[in-house]
């Protein structure tokens, strides 16, 4: 488990992680690309292309799996964000009212990612959206059969 020690300080004793993932890896291999091309022009300006390339690399590379990472387990949906501050999101599987999957055009074309909306009992928003995940529609059916378990228990 990669995020074992933010795991350790959530979850309930009885509890165990079902299925954990983060941030798309194509989705930040394309920002950093992306940046890593910008950056290049700005090798001239006094070493600036550099500066601004290592804040890419950190960001795409580190941040951005680091401060969103989420897991289902064996009884709620759990969501860390942040690295120095955090927040965390927890949604019960009984709370849940509906998911829905989105593939904005070029998330699904370049990065292949889309994101998931999640609603609960009680709101006529999506309170919980976890967004640049790859395979998208492959989580959704996780999420639904780790609900169904629950449910049926």
């Amino acid at each position: 488990m990669v995020y074992e020690k933010i795991w350790q300080k959530i979850l309930n004793p009885d509890e165990k992680i079902e299925y954990e993932f983060s941030i798309g890896k194509r989705y930040r291999m394309f920002g950093l690309i992306c940046w890593g091309i910008v950056s290049i022009p700005l090798l001239f300006l006094y070493g600036i292309g550099v500066l601004t390339f290592l804040i890419a690399l950190f960001y795409y590379g580190f941040y951005l799996k680091v401060a969103n990472a989420y897991a289902f387990t064996n009884k709620r949906i759990v969501i860390h964000r942040g690295w120095l501050s955090t927040k965390v999101i927890s949604v019960d599987y009984e709370k849940i009212t509906d998911i829905t999957v989105v593939e904005p055009l070029l998330d699904r074309l370049i990065t292949h990612t889309g994101h998931l909306a999640i609603n609960t009992a009680g709101t006529t928003f999506q309170e919980v959206m976890l967004t640049h995940i790859a395979h998208p529609y492959e989580i959704k059916k996780k999420l639904d059969h780790l609900r169904d378990q629950y449910q049926s228990r």
